[in-house]
């Protein structure tokens, strides 16, 4: 993605709804410009397009989430392509920022295949030439269209991978790296134990708060990729777990 769309992103992120023109005039660039940004936005389904204007999706979208902080995430995302090598298989949980770490790796690398529970992931990076994708099955959660349960883990146990790269709801210095869904988590600790590296991707802001279930513990956690919003404190507790960190 351009970095002016992925301001515009963040814009619309911002105001929730705006018109064309308005978006035009901001960016300085031309109504034809501003309309082409905005097809292949919403052919990523990362905006919505109504006549004369672009906003956001529903907020049960998980499309919905990725609007937000979009130009951090994809800061990330770069910064954790860089982690990967040509011709690996890597693991990539469901997620927004995981999406925008395997569109970038597969864009960067060559044959690079992607193992994921997420189909919202699959389709962000169908289009993308060399994408080799392996798509687990498992219960299918329809808000993160992602797949969990004893099925996907069944499914992992036929793997053993270098890299995992997920993602946190939150995070305590008492329990480790925390996630809000019980089954999420459960899955999430069979892809850590077929890893050996786990990688954790995230805006700062995760790591102001605390989720209900903890499922990755510090010694299990090899990086973790972040903003530099990350409070300085936070940044040398981990480096003290021995965890290396990366901040964009």
């Amino acid at each position: 993605m351009k970095d002016r769309q992925a301001a515009i992103v963040d814009y619309v992120s911002t105001v929730g709804k705006v018109e064309v023109s308005v978006l035009a005039e901001h960016f300085n660039i031309s109504k034809v410009t501003i309309r082409k940004d905005l097809d292949f936005l919403s052919e990523k389904g990362i905006l919505k397009r109504e006549r004369g204007y672009a906003l956001l999706n529903d907020p049960d979208d998980i499309n919905y989430r990725m609007a937000f902080h979009y130009e951090v995430k994809e800061r990330i995302a770069r910064a954790a392509a860089k982690q990967v090598a040509d011709g690996e298989t890597i693991l990539v949980e469901a997620g927004s920022t995981c999406a925008i770490f395997a569109e970038e790796a597969v864009r960067t690398h060559h044959n690079i295949t992607i193992v994921t529970n997420s189909a919202h992931v699959a389709g962000f990076i169908k289009d993308e030439l060399g994408a080799n994708i392996i798509l687990l099955g498992g219960n299918y959660q329809k808000r993160r269209q992602a797949m969990v349960g004893p099925m996907t883990k069944a499914c992992l146990s036929e793997f053993k991978f270098d890299k995992v790269f997920l993602g946190i709801d939150g995070y305590s210095r008492e329990v480790g790296f925390t996630g809000n869904d019980l089954l999420r988590a459960d899955t999430l600790e069979k892809m850590i134990q077929v890893s050996n590296h786990v990688y954790v991707l995230g805006e700062s802001e995760k790591y102001g708060h605390s989720g209900a279930i903890s499922f990755l513990k510090f010694e299990d956690v090899h990086e973790v990729i972040t903003d530099e919003g990350i409070h300085p404190e936070e940044v040398t507790f981990l480096k003290n777990k021995g965890i290396n960190v990366t901040l964009v």
